[in-house]
């Protein structure tokens, strides 16, 4: 009776041993010995496993998207700056060594991390501070860092706007969500009102990003002198420009307006309209 058994085992795992997979000829079953004994287990097939990559593959990219629109909403963006990519980038003379830099320095984000490395660009309005700058946020979003990018004035209204409807909790939310940003980028800066609530909160934030270690990239449209005074106390200690300009080594950005530009080729369409 046992030997009938046996024999019959024998024969079912014979059986499934030459088992193969109708689509891609490849055996479902292979012996391996377990525990002094050979067994009879089974396997995926090239399919099988095609199948299961590609659906592992999809849960991935899910969870990615899923995770960036997190940190695009986290991030504070206006949606108007999302076109704000490399590959849309017009370069010229006056910008080619700039969109070099901003490259290079998505490249290297994390040696720029590490080290506490940002820049400011200054310069006349138009010449692409802001769109170089947000053309950054935007790589390092895609690479599913914490980036922070917001005017300084559409920054300070959003914690102004807690104050009416939930007071000093949802403000330390906001400034602790700008302390912990892996980059915040604060465009057109020195746009503010120049007032003491609005520079004990720049001192604030730039203060706890200093202090932590963590990297600005700031724009503006000042030039640096206006900027120190700009950011100077009532007391007149320059403490916010001097911890600005150590995180954030300015940069000139020169060139003709970008807007004046796009404004001059809108018309001749006014003007052909005209005719």
């Amino acid at each position: 009776m046992g030997g009938t058994a046996k024999k019959t085992t024998h024969m079912q795992e014979l059986d499934l041993l030459s088992e193969i997979c109708n689509k891609c000829g490849e055996n479902k079953y292979f012996q391996h010995e377990v525990f002094g004994k050979m067994r009879v287990l089974p396997r995926q097939c090239a399919c099988e496993r095609a199948d299961y990559e590609r659906r592992k593959q999809e849960d991935e990219n899910k969870q990615r998207q899923l995770r960036l629109e997190r940190l695009k909403k986290y991030s504070m963006m206006d949606s108007h700056f999302e076109q704000c990519r490399f590959e849309n980038f017009k370069m010229d003379k006056y910008n080619e060594k700039l969109y070099k830099m901003a490259l290079n320095y998505c490249k290297r984000w994390q040696e720029m991390k590490k080290n506490n490395v940002g820049f400011m660009l200054y310069g006349n309005p138009g010449t692409g501070k802001t769109y170089l700058s947000f053309c950054i946020a935007n790589q390092l979003l895609e690479q599913l860092v914490p980036v922070i990018a917001i005017s300084s004035i559409g920054m300070l209204s959003r914690i102004k706007q807690t104050y009416s409807s939930y007071g000093k909790e949802a403000e330390a939310d906001i400034i602790l969500a700008l302390k912990n940003a892996s980059l915040l980028v604060l465009d057109d800066l020195g746009a503010e009102n120049d007032t003491p609530w609005v520079k004990e909160k720049l001192y604030e934030i730039i203060d706890s990003r200093y202090r932590d270690g963590k990297p600005m990239i700031c724009t503006t449209n000042l030039t640096r002198e206006q900027l120190k005074d700009k950011l100077t106390g009532q007391d007149g200690v320059t403490r916010t420009y001097d911890r600005l300009v150590e995180m954030c080594p300015p940069i000139k950005v020169v060139g003709p307006s970008r807007r004046i530009d796009a404004a001059s080729k809108k018309m001749e369409f006014i003007k052909d309209l005209l005719r």
